[in-house]
């Protein structure tokens, strides 16, 4: 969490401090193609908010990892984007506007998602699958395969039936690439990874 110190002069003889932070709850940085959860806050204010350069905010709320129902703004940054700045403003109690300081952050495309599993079954078939893996320090994503190949044989949705290969020899290793969609992002990306085929 990012902290600015000002000084908010209300009358001649009167100063109070402001204190305004900005805090990105999932990391410290943000991602093009995902939602990055902000939120802001200042005392010695009646109201702020945010104006963000190289993304777009929209009000949000979530439920986070703890369970507990947090409100705030998304941003979306788009593709290229290689910073985001974010500016946090406040108002005091005589309408009076306050910059409380503006923040840089770093944007880096958001990781490829990785084939799950590592066999194909001829007589169970397959469920394909992607995810970002066990250590990943992201939450509430929802994949959604739509299709793709398996040694070149099409297939649509995630139930890929082992009748396809059954005329693979077992023990091949077949090339798979997988096209997904997640929470968030309405185009799909691929995945690709390898599977053996198995009885």
């Amino acid at each position: 969490m990012k902290k600015i110190f000002c000084l908010a002069f209300l009358s001649l003889n009167m100063i109070a401090s402001a204190q305004g932070a900005i805090s990105l709850p999932d990391l410290s940085i943000m991602y093009t193609f995902w939602q990055n959860k902000v939120v802001f806050g200042a005392t010695g204010m009646k109201s702020c908010s945010i104006s963000v350069a190289g993304g777009t905010v929209t009000p949000a709320s979530w439920t986070d990892q703890n369970g507990l129902d947090r409100e705030g703004y998304y941003v979306n940054v788009a593709e290229g984007t290689e910073r985001v700045s974010i500016t946090l403003m406040g108002k005091d109690f005589k309408g009076k506007r306050h910059n409380l300081g503006t923040h840089m952050y770093k944007v880096v495309p958001f990781p490829t998602a990785q084939v799950s599993g590592s066999t194909i079954s001829k007589s169970t078939g397959f469920v394909a699958n992607v995810s970002l893996g066990a250590d990943s320090p992201f939450t509430g994503i929802n994949f959604q395969v739509e299709g793709g190949t398996i040694d070149g044989v099409p297939f649509s949705g995630k139930l890929v039936p082992g009748s396809l290969f059954e005329n693979v020899a077992t023990g091949k290793k077949v090339a798979v690439e997988m096209f997904y969609t997640q929470n968030g992002v309405k185009s799909a990306v691929p995945a690709q990874g390898i599977l053996v085929v198995t009885d």
